[in-house]
C-alpha cells in the first residue's frame, strides 16, 4: 500500500519525519501539502493518486466540537460528514490500525464535520455538535474522501484538536494562514493591531497550537519511518 497524506499546512507536514518513507511497517507514505480548504485538498489528493498512491490519509489539525475534547486530542475519524449532507465512511482496517498503533497517544474516535470555511464562533460549534453528534471539524477531509471514494480506495483521517469547542477563533489567527499552507506572521501582527483585544485569545491559541503540533509529532513518530 502507498498512502498519500494530504496536509493543509507546512507546519503540520513538519511533524512527520520525512516527505516520504515507511508507514505502519507494511506500507509507504508520501506527503502532499495542499494549503487550506477543500478545493486545494482535492487537487492534492489527485496529485498523490497520479504519483502512484492507492490510499489517502487526511492529516493535520482540526477544531473541537465535542466539549469534552481538549486541545491536543488526537482524532481518528469513523466517518466524515460534509456540508452537502454526505457521510463518507473511513476504511475500517486503516482506521483500526491507526487506533492500535497510537494507543499510547490516547486517540479518540469520532465522526468529524468537514466545512468549506472555518467555523469561528463557539455557539456554532455547539450547535453543530448537537445537530450531528460530530466531535471535530476541519475543511479538507470531505474533499479527500470524495477523491478516494471516486476511485474506490481506502481513506482515513488523523487530526488533532487545536481550538476546543468552547473557544471562538480570533480573526488575527485566520489572517496568518496563507493559501500555500505557510504562516504569515506579519499578517497576524497587522490583524492584531486592528483588533488588540484579541491578544489574550491569540496567546491561548498559540499554546494550544504548540500542544497540537507535539501530539502530531508523537503520532508521526509511531506511524512513519
Amino acid at each position: 500500500m502507498r498512502v498519500g497524506i494530504v496536509i493543509a499546512l507546512k507546519s503540520e507536514a513538519g511533524t512527520l519525519p520525512a516527505p516520504q518513507g515507511r508507514f505502519l511497517e507494511h506500507a509507504h507514505y508520501r506527503i502532499q501539502v495542499s494549503g487550506p480548504g477543500p478545493q486545494r485538498a482535492s487537487a492534492a489528493a489527485h496529485a498523490l493518486l497520479d504519483a502512484g498512491c492507492d490510499a489517502l490519509l487526511s492529516f493535520g489539525m482540526c477544531g473541537g466540537l465535542a466539549p469534552t475534547l481538549p486541545a491536543g486530542t488526537l482524532i481518528v475519524a469513523g466517518s466524515v460528514r460534509s456540508a452537502e449532507g454526505e457521510r463518507l465512511l473511513c476504511d475500517a482496517q486503516l482506521r483500526d490500525e491507526l487506533m492500535a498503533r497510537l494507543t499510547t497517544c490516547h486517540p479518540h474516535m469520532t465522526d468529524i464535520y468537514s466545512a468549506a470555511t472555518p467555523m469561528i464562533a463557539r455557539a456554532d460549534k455547539h450547535a453543530m455538535h448537537n445537530s450531528l453528534g460530530v466531535g471535530a471539524i476541519d475543511m479538507e477531509s470531505a474533499a479527500i474522501g470524495r477523491v478516494a471514494d471516486a476511485h474506490t480506495l481506502p481513506f482515513a483521517v488523523l487530526r488533532c484538536i487545536v481550538d476546543p469547542a468552547g473557544f471562538s477563533l480570533p480573526s488575527a489567527a485566520l489572517a496568518g494562514m496563507a493559501d500555500d499552507g505557510s504562516n504569515r506572521p506579519l499578517a497576524t501582527a497587522a490583524a492584531l493591531l486592528r483588533h488588540p483585544l484579541e491578544l489574550a485569545d491569540l496567546i491561548r491559541l498559540a499554546v494550544w497550537y504548540g500542544a497540537a503540533l507535539r501530539a502530531l509529532r508523537s503520532a508521526g513518530a509511531l506511524l512513519c519511518k
